[in-house]
């Protein structure tokens, strides 16, 4: 369990999870990252605008990645019922080696 502090868009505040703090540092830093770009980029400097969308736009990355999973997941099921058995024990590998690496990337 870690503790981390969270400063971002005026607002700061300690947060406490069951995850290492390294790990807690890059999710802040990639939330602080988007913001900045928001502001940057498409010039608004509301905070609370500011926060919804990056909410978006990190729902709408988690989304896409969840979609590109489960299209992998498809397509070697597909592959899987015209391909032999040892190809299809190999895709198993692959296709769980992938959802592994997304949901560690989610984490």
């Amino acid at each position: 369990m870690a503790v981390i502090q969270i400063n971002v868009l005026g607002t700061s505040f300690a947060l406490r999870a069951e995850e290492e703090l390294p790990y807690l540092e890059k999710i802040r830093d990639y939330y602080k990252n988007v913001c900045d770009e928001i502001q940057k980029n498409d010039g608004i400097q509301d905070q609370k605008q500011t926060a919804v969308l990056a909410g978006i736009l990190i729902a709408d990355e988690l989304f896409k990645e969840k979609q590109k999973a489960i299209e992998a997941k498809d397509s070697v099921q597909k592959e899987r019922d015209k391909s032999d058995p040892l190809a299809d024990m190999e895709a198993d590998r692959l296709t769980k080696k992938m959802i592994e690496k997304i949901d560690q990337a989610l984490k």
